[in-house]
């Protein structure tokens, strides 16, 4: 029993949808849509998308719900600039689990028992043309080491087998792979509890690899304690407050059967694995229960939940990587189109030579990380014209590119060598630091005249030092600069009038304005 009163709607996956339709980022779906349509619409959309008659039993589903940055930071309560701060502050603050009772238990408020069970009337879906078979692609599972007695979360996709059989992907080392070993080692089954669709935080954690508490980190993640319920038919603690939960374990036959093919992250197929064979115990359930998917693969891999959540992972990881070097990130970008594991954007303030390159060799040691883009703090890295225009006028291939090879890479990833490993490369986009101050290396902006009329005449201007013609037009109060220019044309008659290397103004004779002199090749053709 938890003692103490708990709020089982406040993290519920409900209601973070009805905050997102507060948002405006919900697309509502009334009619009834059968189940292979689901796909096709969730894809189409660029908001999460909530169907209210999905399949022939009429679910109410949701999907989408983390598929965008906005809808992200919607999940941690903040703004899309707080949010990897948020992140990184929740990842250091585990939360206590608080056990509640069966009896308290929202999720288990409908209970199918075993002999009852038929997965065929869940919305088991076709997500991708060629699947093998019908999916679930919200899965968050749980389970408990029997070697440790330690709690392990993770995500998993659910192929349907039969009326109580689902096979799930174990082919990727995992912890959850790693403790099942360890069953099979003992020739036991691993109890193991699939929870459908919970609090968008819960689903973050799941997808997390922190050295936390599993169960805490999913507390931490939401940014308060979290209450746990055992399940009824193998212990195996889930949330309370979850929509929908599959009871069951992993057979001791090991793998045995094979899964896929499916939609990967790369918007490729991963083909057919042999795989264990997950048996249900029991089906447990809020009484209105809002069922979940998620966008898997497909032609929008930035419209993935899974991409979102990696783009958050890696922007954190690499200020925490960079910062202790002393280094002034500026900018973070990780690219959703490259799933947002491989492809990273960086703009630093250079304080000394070399901080491009070794911020690049640092990041290179990131897992999975592939390519990395370093510019200056002056770069947008959300406009491509402006990351094309560093790209074009601050990168030499022969100079500025550094690769490694020898990297760990994912086994389904569609670019890795034949040993299985990886090259990564570094595009160093930065200008050169401590270059020497020409006009010909600054940016041509337009102009921002801040008038500030501090000198009566182009002269008395000058006298304090050369100027650019914008700082004689401010000095003189000045919005037009036509007269300016009439002015200076009466001190050039003077004899008294001269420029700087880089185009400044100055009168002869004045401290700092050493005369620019012309390159021979452009004095021939100035008559």
């Amino acid at each position: 029993m938890s003692g103490q009163p708990i709020d089982f709607d406040k993290f519920r996956l409900r209601t973070f949808v009805k905050k997102l339709m507060d948002m405006g980022e919900v697309a509502v779906h009334e009619e009834p849509v059968a189940l292979p349509d689901l796909s096709a619409i969730i894809e189409a959309s660029p908001k999460a998308v909530l169907f209210k008659q999905a399949g022939p039993e009429k679910c109410e589903m949701i999907a989408g719900v983390l598929s965008s940055r906005r809808r992200l930071a919607a999940a941690f309560g903040v703004g899309e600039k707080e949010l990897i701060p948020e992140f990184a502050r929740r990842a250091q603050q585990p939360q206590p689990v608080i056990e509640v009772s069966s009896a308290e238990a929202p999720v288990h408020q409908v209970v199918i028992g075993e002999q009852d069970i038929d997965l065929a009337k869940l919305p088991f879906h076709l997500q991708h043309e060629l699947d093998g078979a019908p999916y679930i692609s919200s899965a968050m599972d749980f389970t408990i080491d029997p070697a440790t007695g330690k709690p392990n979360v993770g995500c998993r996709r659910l192929m349907l087998r039969g009326r109580r059989e689902m096979r799930t992907n174990l082919t990727q080392m995992s912890d959850l792979k790693r403790i099942y070993l360890g069953s099979l080692q003992r020739r036991q089954p691993l109890p193991l509890s699939f929870v459908i669709g919970s609090h968008p935080a819960d689903f973050i954690a799941a997808a997390l690899k922190i050295p936390m508490d599993e169960l805490q980190c999913i507390g931490a993640m939401r940014g308060a304690p979290v209450p746990m319920v055992k399940g009824l038919t193998n212990g195996i603690p889930v949330p309370a407050d979850a929509e929908i939960v599959i009871e069951g374990y992993l057979d001791e036959r090991g793998y045995s059967e094979l899964e896929g093919p499916y939609g990967e992250l790369y918007g490729y197929y991963g083909p057919m694995h042999i795989d264990p064979v997950f048996h249900a115990s029991a089906i447990t359930m809020r009484s209105d229960a809002l069922h979940h998917t998620v966008l898997h693969g497909g032609r929008y891999i930035s419209r993935n939940d899974a991409t979102q959540i990696s783009c958050m992972y890696t922007e954190a990881a690499v200020r925490r990587t960079l910062g202790p070097m002393g280094i002034e990130v500026t900018a973070v970008r990780a690219m959703p189109g490259a799933t947002g594991l491989h492809h990273v954007r960086v703009a630093i303030r250079q304080t000394a030579p070399g901080q491009a390159r070794a911020a690049i060799a640092a990041l290179f040691k990131l897992p999975l990380l592939r390519l990395v883009f370093a510019v200056d703090h002056d770069v947008d890295l959300w406009s491509e014209e402006d990351w094309e225009w560093a790209m074009c006028t601050r990168f030499k291939v022969d100079r500025d590119l550094i690769t490694e090879g020898g990297h760990f890479a994912l086994s389904m990833d569609p670019v890795i060598g034949e040993d299985g490993m990886q090259t990564k490369g570094g595009f160093d986009m930065t200008a050169p630091f401590g270059a020497k101050d020409r006009v010909e290396d600054r940016r041509s902006d337009a102009p921002r005249v801040k008038p500030a009329a501090t000198a009566q005449s182009v002269r008395q201007c000058l006298e304090t030092g050369p100027k650019y013609f914008i700082e004689i037009m401010e000095a003189l109060g000045t919005r037009d600069g036509r007269e300016v220019v009439m002015d200076l044309e009466k001190l050039r008659e003077e004899g008294a009038l001269n420029r700087t290397p880089n185009g400044q103004w100055c009168l002869k004779g004045v401290p700092g304005s050493q005369p620019a002199t012309v390159p021979p090749e452009v004095a021939l053709n100035i008559h």
